[in-house]
């Protein structure tokens, strides 16, 4: 008798949409919009990844910055 070692099964999130929202609207993320950059942090306070948020990855590190600035000037919680 030998034992099955049981594959765990890997389940991504499916993202928030499949475009770039900022690609759309031909717009960059800033920290002075606040509540479109609150979007894109979960619920416990993190960024969301590419794959979760659906942006691209020029507009994924302008992002990131914007909430850090934000969150320096209390407009997100960390």
């Amino acid at each position: 008798m030998s034992k099955q070692k049981q594959k765990r099964k890997i389940v991504k999130e499916r993202p928030i949409s499949t475009k770039c929202h900022y690609c759309e609207t031909k717009t960059l993320p800033t920290y002075k919009k606040y509540d479109v950059l609150a979007k894109f942090v979960s619920d416990r306070g993190r960024i969301l990844s590419r794959e979760r948020s659906g942006i691209c990855a020029k507009h994924q590190r302008a992002l990131a910055e914007g909430i850090q600035r934000a969150r320096f000037l209390s407009l997100l919680p960390y």
